[in-house]
């Protein structure tokens, strides 16, 4: 097999396996087995007090991962983020041009949201092709967020260089049907047929089904024969996880627990809740371990994914794909038009409550908890959709057809274009 190489740009990789990240690396390590050559360029992992760097150049699995020089931090001021970003593309493109002929294409990602700048002066200057992947829509989200004003001159720039690098792309690949409505409006109508929809992934070979009596983070945690309600994952600004503390509190004397497993920006805000709450139902826990992944998901009785319907097609709950892996029911707090609540309603794998109020989402744990083999059938159905449709095996034979086809103009083999809406 005549080998293929490729430049995949992303800030977060291998060992920061968390989102981007764990998708991003678990993606590379499966193109590696299509006969791809492939160098990352990515930044220090964020790292944890006491904690060292890892090396600027290594190696995984095959996969060479180049560090990229960068000033500021991530989980600290807008401001300091904003210098990590930017000088994350500065240093990325100048690797690039020192690379150039190292590589025949880029995939590039939306995290920084600024990166594709690094795709589209490769393109334009060094020649070479990239597909741009979009996980997160901007400036949408920070219209949304309040960072910057709507329809201000900052937004205006933001949104003329967003249409620039959609558009210089030889394909763009989306993780949703509802996102493609959104990133489409920026695209030019010549470009509309280059667009490819993937969505995400779990990684068959990591997570499956595990029986609930015999799962050891149930044991662990001390669960019982209580019904688990778990959230984990990142607590951030998009996630409507309130209701969540609010149903706990009407929950007082029913056989629930309430477990949110991760952090992030609303973490604390939902510590305080349920301290002010009293609430003996509510657990908080910190990121697992990778290894664990397949035991906790599988520790829940319904698992939960949220995003405040006002960030509908700016972002996709990945998480979900996971929790369909694991055979868990699924609670969605999100618009029933987004990517998710279609796939949760098309698939008959839970529930989909529209911004809910605490009592709404505690009225659908009471009829949960009243109906185990409703519960079981939501699983079993989860699980059956995640192995046709969702698996990383799928979601890398894709990749693989749409950069052979964008980067060296091969005939895919097995192409998904963005469907029309129905």
């Amino acid at each position: 097999m005549e080998k293929k190489h490729l430049a995949l740009v992303c800030q977060h990789f291998y060992p920061e396996m968390v989102s981007t990240g764990m998708h991003m690396t678990e993606l590379a390590r499966r193109l590696r087995k299509h006969g791809w050559g492939i160098t990352v360029y990515c930044a220090q992992p964020a790292l944890e007090e006491g904690e060292e760097e890892v090396p600027t150049i290594m190696t995984h699995q095959g996969i060479r991962i180049k560090r990229m020089p960068t000033v500021g931090d991530q989980r600290e001021s807008t401001v300091s983020r904003l210098f990590l970003a930017f000088t994350y593309v500065a240093s990325t493109t100048r690797a690039l041009i020192q690379d150039r002929d190292e590589y025949d294409g880029l995939l590039v990602t939306t995290n920084p949201p600024f990166i594709g700048l690094a795709g589209w002066f490769a393109s334009k200057v060094l020649g070479k092709p990239y597909v741009q992947l979009v996980y997160d829509v901007y400036p949408d989200i920070a219209e949304q967020l309040g960072v910057i004003a709507e329809n201000g001159v900052l937004s205006g720039l933001w949104e003329q260089m967003t249409r620039l690098i959609l558009n210089e792309a030889t394909s763009t690949v989306v993780i949703g049907r509802d996102m493609a409505e959104l990133v489409q409006k920026k695209m030019r109508r010549k470009n509309y047929g280059s667009m490819q929809l993937i969505p995400n992934w779990s990684d068959e070979t990591v997570v499956e089904p595990v029986p609930r009596n015999e799962n050891p983070f149930r044991r662990e945690n001390d669960v019982g024969d209580r019904m688990l309600v778990q959230y984990a994952g990142r607590h951030g600004k998009t996630h409507n996880l309130e209701p969540l503390i609010e149903a706990a509190s009407q929950l007082t004397d029913r056989p629930v627990l309430l477990q949110f497993i991760g952090g992030g920006d609303k973490k604390e805000k939902l510590q305080r809740m349920a301290e002010e709450r009293s609430l003996e139902n509510v657990m908080f826990l910190p990121y697992q371990p990778m290894e664990k992944l397949d035991t906790v998901l599988a520790a829940a009785d319904i698992a939960v994914v949220c995003l405040e319907s006002r960030f509908t097609g700016m972002s996709v709950p990945s998480k979900t794909y996971g929790i369909m892996a694991s055979g868990t029911p699924l609670l969605g707090l999100l618009d029933k038009e987004s990517e998710i609540g279609r796939t949760i309603q098309e698939n008959d794998c839970g529930y989909v409550l529209e911004d809910p109020s605490g009592t709404e989402v505690a009225q659908s744990l009471e009829t949960l908890l009243n109906e185990p083999d409703l519960l079981e059938g939501m699983g079993t159905r989860g699980r059956e959709a995640f192995e046709a449709n969702f698996t990383l095996s799928a979601a890398a034979e894709r990749y693989d057809a749409v950069l052979s086809r964008y980067i060296y103009g091969r005939e895919p083999n097995d192409m998904r274009p963005v469907p029309e809406r129905g």
